[in-house]
């Protein structure tokens, strides 16, 4: 996952973005307990989502308490989610795809950095392997299936299924209430997709310099065609949500999805460039 799932900060309520901050300095804190100060690192706005989104539909019960890191001495009342089985799952996710990510950046590139990161990550996976059975069985497959996805040139939409498979394969990975898991899939499959599509355009004009597979630049995509395939992936997952009756920081998820996705998605487009515009 690639840190685009975010808020619109000046769009929430002082509770709100204080208990959006309090996820994610939860998952910061939940990382490094279990798998080191390494892997936070990598911690990731998506993965803090997933937090928040598991945690209300599981219908947790949640503490928080004074976060105290250097990074946060500066805000006295900066909180932290205590653990809890969403905040621990959703640290193995982010984990295991970093690990992931930064192998596939060193069979694609062999960009050292990338490769040597993937080697410090290797016993943090072991560790999650552990903590959440059926995770890095799940995330393996998935890797494989994005790969062959993109060694094979297939078109956008086969290319973001994967990614989209993947995340909403997790919500057999946990106990949420059964009316619950079929529109919690069908969100979380379109987010999914959206997350490939976002990383794919922004990406594009490098991955054509670089001679790595990109699915807008194999299709040959404008940004209109782009753009449609984004907000119709936001769309859907929105309207999932609709569906859902998590017990918590409803609004502060909606805020995410409706607002924080879609600001996202503007920018990413308008910073992009056609092939045509940029200078040989």
């Amino acid at each position: 996952m690639f840190g685009y799932v975010t808020t619109v900060e000046s769009e929430l309520k002082v509770r709100e973005a204080r208990s959006y901050a309090s996820w994610y300095c939860g998952l910061c804190q939940c990382m490094r307990r279990r798998y080191g100060r390494f892997s936070t690192l990598f911690l990731q706005y998506d993965c803090a989502f997933l937090a928040l989104l598991f945690s209300g539909e599981l219908g947790e019960t949640v503490d928080a308490k004074a976060c105290r890191c250097l990074h946060r001495c500066h805000d006295p009342q900066r909180k932290y989610r205590l653990e809890t089985p969403a905040l621990a799952f959703a640290a193995a996710v982010n984990v295991m795809l970093s690990y992931y990510k930064c192998l596939d950046d060193w069979q694609d590139e062999r960009n050292l950095i990338k490769g040597a990161a993937a080697l410090l990550l290797k016993g943090a996976v072991r560790k999650a392997a552990l903590d959440q059975p059926g995770l890095l069985e799940l995330t393996k497959a998935y890797a494989d299936e994005q790969r062959f996805a993109e060694r094979d040139g297939g078109g956008v939409d086969k290319a973001a299924d994967p990614t989209g498979q993947y995340l909403s394969a997790m919500a057999d990975l946990l106990p949420f209430p059964e009316k619950e898991r079929l529109p919690l899939k069908w969100l979380l499959y379109n987010l999914g997709r959206w997350i490939y599509l976002m990383d794919a355009w922004d990406d594009r004009q490098k991955d054509k310099k670089k001679g790595v597979f990109n699915p807008y630049v194999a299709a040959g995509y404008s940004k209109e065609q782009a753009a449609f395939g984004l907000y119709a992936s936001l769309e859907e997952a929105k309207k999932a949500f609709d569906l859902l009756s998590p017990t918590r920081d409803r609004g502060l998820m909606e805020n995410v999805l409706t607002l924080g996705c879609a600001q996202r998605t503007r920018q990413v487009l308008e910073d992009g460039k056609e092939d045509g515009d940029e200078p040989v």
